[in-house]
């Protein structure tokens, strides 16, 4: 027989709102009242520790926790709509994403054992992407760039989504009613509002949990709303057909969404590596001309090239542009400043060469695998995927790469004017200074005037500014990485252009278009939004294909505070829902089981009597009887197990110590009897005459455990790890559990503990830390 033992006690820095086990690994995350969440190994050493997003100085509390199916991934969710993606490993974020709305519920479910059976995403498409596409360079490694965690390693996967052997759903419940379905966590797939028929129209629900079956055909749903005076609880299933006969040709537009969507992020990483090349420059050039532009605003009108141009075509300096040739910038600092220029313009090169177009061509391969989706009408026509859009979105990552070509002639072309300028300044210096000119600086050809006129026209032409403390732009190039339209666009068109404007009568879908006005940003702007519309199909769909089957008014409460959980049964093919309703006094536990059959919901009324065995010796008979056994919290375990944190309380209102019982659900299968239509809209199962069966018949010893010196408040429970954490009332303070012990083993265990206790002086300072809890 298996029993369960205390392995740990320990002092947590913080108030814990909530915990959640790992389902993968003996790992439980906590979300503190603060905002932040804190994950530890089973021994309670800390793995890290996550502030709230925007810093401890912002008040955000975590509202909802979920770990992806493999463990790898934790969903944190806030109050201000935004859920996390962090990864296990070191808390880095993997995802974002934004709902609009404060999360109430999170699941994450996994239809592994479903799977097995059922074609694989590779008989429906076999991605070939890593034989034809190169991989990506890493940009925290390339060129010098100062973003050192602009991507990752595996840029192309940096969802983490390639290891993916099951395909998940996280399904989020939100306090306006609404419910999203993410597949992979990534990827919105479904999006509706609940409807509750006839009740309270003025203010939406709240969905305090969500289970979905392993097969995606069932979605089942506890709601809370105002009524009146008092709190309405709610059971809804819906069932959700598209979902569970198109699953797996939507796993292939999630895997695909996957990697648009990594790719796009190293885009945007790398378009930000480019503006900050581009600024090195204006930095460089600026820190030596600005102490020479200011005095020169101070002493006389026009601009720093005034003084150049002079230069160029008189070849006499004035009085402050000669002192700052000669003593502020010098032929060393010119020779150092023009190093770093030229290092900079090829950073920017390499990029767009590197990074930049390749993660386009990469881009435009996906585009056409999702095109041919969109058109294969007998696999993934139910799923709506617009072939406009996609065209679209390959249009547009085309005129991407079209632009970053122009930009790459832009910048070939202002950096032979710069080497020009600096060629010629650097002979100006030298001839200042009465220093011998070497023979290959003096040849100086009209083209290379015209390059240096032209480098002072584009890059002086900007007077002192003393808010912006800048005498000194790249217009030329600049214009490309802001988000406006090109004030100098090229003069001369490309090959491209000329071609289709000489072929009359040439138009095709195919064809890439090319906006001359716009600027890098701005068709990178663009791509991202034909990205999003090429994948929103699904999400309508699928909203159109979700019918609620059930309602059942669960229990009409006073407060927000009853307890519930829920789990699915892959074996039973059901969801059960336990609920513990606050206007019993949490004294009663109603059981429901549904999705079995169709618009059918079962419940069992569950009480909790005397637990003799776990009632303090020194109380007599008549006490025991009179005892009343009051649930602090309950928790699924497992499809077999209930797990239920007890309080028992005398008719004097004293307190027994807590009792963590492991309740097996077969005793209960004989009396769980079909919920009757209500009589009326606010007949609930609460106020029904439902017959009660007492559990404590059907437990034995090893079935339930006092918790001595402990005043509890919750409990996380998690039966694929076997473990058990239950949280003190001050909160700051937990006891672990080692489940499903052999019996054998505990009894050794319990022999030793005396021992234990006199040789850990840590527990025993830890116990003195937090004597509120204990009696």
């Amino acid at each position: 027989m298996t029993s369960f033992r205390q392995i740990e006690e320990r002092h947590v820095p913080a108030e814990v709102a909530f915990m959640l086990w790992s389902p993968k690994l003996d790992l439980i995350a906590l979300a503190l009242v603060q905002g932040e969440v804190a994950l530890h190994r089973l021994s309670w050493k800390r793995v890290w520790l996550r502030p709230p997003p925007g810093g401890k100085e912002n008040k955000t509390a975590v509202q909802s926790l979920a770990w992806r199916p493999d463990g790898k991934l934790l969903a944190i969710a806030y109050d201000t709509g935004s859920i996390t993606l962090c990864s296990v490993e070191n808390a880095d974020v993997i995802h974002t994403l934004e709902v609009k709305a404060c999360v109430s519920a999170l699941t994450w479910v996994s239809n592994g054992c479903i799977a097995q059976n059922h074609e694989t995403p590779c008989s429906i498409y076999n991605d070939l992407s890593h034989i034809y596409l190169s991989k990506l360079p890493s940009l925290n490694k390339s060129y010098g760039t100062s973003s050192g965690k602009l991507c990752s390693e595996n840029v192309e996967d940096s969802k983490k989504l390639k290891d993916q052997e099951d395909f998940n759903i996280l399904v989020v419940g939100t306090t306006t009613g609404k419910v999203l379905m993410h597949s992979y966590g990534v990827f919105l797939c479904g999006e509706f509002e609940l409807d509750i028929g006839t009740y309270n129209r003025n203010q939406a629900p709240t969905i305090v949990s969500a289970a979905l079956s392993e097969d995606f055909g069932q979605l089942s749903l506890v709601v809370e709303w105002d009524e009146g005076a008092g709190k309405c609880l709610c059971l809804q299933n819906y069932s959700v057909p598209l979902l569970q006969k198109k699953s797996r040709e939507l796993q292939v537009v999630a895997l695909k969404y996957g990697q648009i969507s990594s790719l796009l992020s190293y885009l945007s990483s790398t378009i930000m590596a480019i503006t900050e090349a581009w600024e090195d420059i204006l930095l460089e050039i600026d820190s030596k001309l600005a102490k020479y532009a200011q005095e020169k605003q101070q002493l006389s009108n026009g601009t720093v090239s005034d003084d150049f141009l002079e230069l160029l075509m008189f070849g006499t300096p004035s009085d402050v542009l000669e002192k700052f040739l000669l003593h502020d910038l010098t032929d060393k600092g010119l020779k150092k400043l023009g190093h770093s220029v030229e290092l900079c313009y090829c950073n920017i090169q390499k990029h767009i060469l590197k990074n930049l177009q390749s993660v386009g061509h990469s881009l435009y391969f996906h585009f056409l695998d999702l095109q041919g989706m969109a058109r294969w009408d007998e696999k993934f026509g139910a799923l709506g995927l617009s072939k406009e859009a996609v065209t679209c979105a390959l249009k547009s990552t085309g005129a991407f790469l079209m632009k970053s070509m122009e930009l790459l002639q832009v910048i070939d072309s202002s950096m032979k004017n710069f080497k020009a300028f600096f060629r010629w300044l650097y002979t100006v210096i030298l001839r200042l200074s009465d220093e011998p000119v070497p023979s290959e600086v003096t040849r100086v050809t009209q083209q290379d005037i015209s390059f240096v006129a032209n480098f002072l026209t584009e890059s002086f032409a900007v007077e002192w500014d003393e808010n912006k403390s800048s005498s000194f732009s790249l217009e030329r190039v600049g214009q490309y990485l802001k988000d406006e339209q090109l004030p100098f666009p090229p003069l001369g068109q490309n090959d491209w252009i000329r071609f289709l404007e000489s072929a009359q009568g040439f138009d095709s879908d195919l064809l890439v278009p090319h906006d001359p006005r716009k600027s890098l940003v701005q068709q990178h702007k663009e791509l991202e939004e034909a990205s999003n519309d090429a994948f929103v199909g699904p999400a309508e769909v699928l909203a159109k294909n979700v019918a609620r089957q059930t309602q059942v008014l669960l229990a009409v409460t006073k407060t927000k505070h009853s307890v519930v959980s829920q789990l699915m049964s892959p074996k039973e093919r059901c969801i059960y829902t336990a609920v513990a309703p606050d206007s019993m006094c949490r004294r009663d536990i109603y059981l429901f089981r549904g999705g079995a059959d169709e618009g059918c919901v079962e419940v069992v009324r569950l009480v909790i009597g005397n637990l003799r065995d776990a009632t303090p010796a020194d109380h007599d008979q008549a006490v025991v009887r009179d005892c009343r056994n009051t649930v602090l919290d309950l928790q699924l375990y497992s499809a077999d197990i209930l797990s239920i944190l007890l309080s028992e309380t005398t008719p004097s209102g004293e307190q027994s110590v807590p009792i963590l019982v492991q309740f097996p659900m077969k005793h209960i299968l004989p009396f769980f009897r079909q919920v009757t239509k209500q009589a009326s809209a606010y007949d609930a199962v609460t106020e029904r005459d439902l017959p009660a069966v007492d559990i404590a018949q059907f437990l034995d010893k090893l079935n339930y455990r006092r918790l001595e010196n402990v005043k509890a408040s919750a409990f996380a429970v998690s039966g694929a790890r076997s473990v058990a954490c239950v949280l003190f009332q001050s909160r700051r303070r937990v006891r672990l559990f080692e489940m499903d012990v052999e019996e054998e083993e505990e009894e050794q265990n319990l022999e030793r503990s005396p021992a234990k206790e006199v040789l850990d002086p840590e527990m025993s300072d830890l116990q003195d830390e937090d004597k509120e809890n204990s009696f």
